[in-house]
């Protein structure tokens, strides 16, 4: 048996395989597509699927594939059977009609001789039983080395689909967390954007409306990326969200979502997070917990500043402390937030995007491009030098320019 070509075609056949409305439906799917490329090479002629009916504990047919099957839909084998115990126990089992256990009777009504079963998706409530040809029996060790790997492949199939299926569902709430298009507040032209690195992602930031006279603004970080960081991120924001909307300082709200990240347990992960406080008159309070330093700046001296003030990063202790900076901000200038997905952008060569990039980008459109379009710009800047690299972080960006 040519081993690499079966697993070739295990992984092209499965690859086509999309999820259906039921997992009775899906299993199906996968074994028309097996019988269809490897009956010949397996010897199998027909296959019957098998689901687990808890309430009178035996296995009721659901799906006959190929070789005419006597037995109608619905015909319940029971758990207790030997060929069904074994098969829970190991997985995967060969037997046929005079094997011990095997009740001639059963077999006869499902119009089996011999047979290969395995055990597919959580916790093993389906079966999927192969009728495999006489003369496959000196055979017996590579149909089951086969099915054995074509059962990991399923079930790690099936697996995914389940994960991806909670993935898509935590992407809907983080989606429901970030801003609904750009904000709007008086003498200012702000936008923000956050590209996941996975269908979701541990970058966040948000716009919080305190006041028809304050506006909130947040970026921040979860270490590592897709959903273990997307949940950490959520947890940040709504507690950013609660603690402001309370009416409490900005450095309590901070020293506080400190020591509830630390005491979560999960002390290996940390976030970054900056928040500063926005009004018409340009006046920007802000502390930074450990975030890269958002830039300031100022038009009239052609310089960055960066917004360092703070603390240090959420998580790693209980008894952290923060401290509130400020600037002002005048008519021509702007802030640029981002995360460290965009700096960090790679070249194959391993040479980072990197600061002085991005503020060229700054200074060369400030003039030109809104803010929407200065966040698309650096987006799509850190995109395109990084081709052919590896994507390994989120990115998001927010820009804000007073326009008078």
């Amino acid at each position: 048996m040519n081993y690499h070509e079966l697993f070739r075609k295990l992984e092209f056949q499965l690859s086509r395989i999309e999820s259906q409305p039921s997992l009775n439906r899906t299993i199906g799917r996968l074994i028309e597509s097996l019988l269809a490329d490897f009956s010949v090479d397996l010897g199998l002629a027909g296959a019957r699927l098998y689901a687990l009916d808890e309430e009178s504990q035996a296995y009721r047919l659901v799906a006959k594939f190929g070789s005419d099957i006597p037995a109608p839909i619905g015909y319940a084998i029971p758990v207790a059977y030997n060929p069904i115990q074994v098969v829970l126990r190991k997985g995967i089992a060969y037997m046929e009609v005079g094997s011990q256990g095997v009740d001639p009777k059963i077999e006869g009504d499902l119009g089996v001789e011999r047979f290969a079963a395995i055990t597919v998706g959580p916790e093993k409530k389906h079966l999927i039983a192969f009728t495999v040809e006489a003369h496959r029996r000196e055979e017996v060790d590579d149909v089951l080395f086969a099915l054995s790997s074509i059962r990991h492949a399923i079930n790690f199939k099936l697996a995914q689909e389940k994960l991806e299926s909670v993935i898509l569902q935590s992407r809907e709430i983080q989606l429901s967390l970030l801003p609904e298009g750009d904000v709007r507040f008086e003498g200012f032209d702000i936008a923000g954007r956050s590209q996941p690195a996975e269908l979701v992602g541990g970058d966040l930031y948000d716009f919080l409306h305190i006041s028809p006279k304050i506006l909130g603004i947040a970026i921040g970080d979860a270490t590592g990326h897709g959903l273990p960081a997307a949940l950490q991120a959520r947890d940040v924001v709504m507690g950013l969200r609660m603690g402001i909307s309370e009416d409490q300082k900005m450095v309590k709200v901070f020293e506080k979502l400190n020591r509830v990240i630390h005491s979560s347990r999960l002390t290996s992960r940390y976030v970054s997070l900056f928040y500063g406080e926005l009004e018409p008159g340009g006046h920007f309070i802000y502390v930074n917990a450990g975030h890269n330093p958002p830039f300031y700046y100022r038009l009239k001296k052609d310089r960055f500043y960066p917004l360092e003030e703070g603390g240090r990063v959420l998580g790693p202790t209980s008894d952290a402390s923060y401290r509130r900076g400020f600037y002002k901000i005048d008519p021509g200038d702007a802030v640029l937030f981002y995360t460290d997905g965009i700096t960090e952008a790679m070249r194959p060569d391993g040479e980072q995007f990197g600061e002085e990039r991005v503020k060229a980008i700054v200074r060369e459109n400030l003039s030109r491009l809104s803010a929407r379009e200065m966040v698309d710009r650096i987006l799509e800047a850190a995109a395109d030098f990084s081709t052919g690299g590896a994507y390994l972080d989120d990115r998001t960006v927010i820009f804000l320019k007073r326009q008078y």
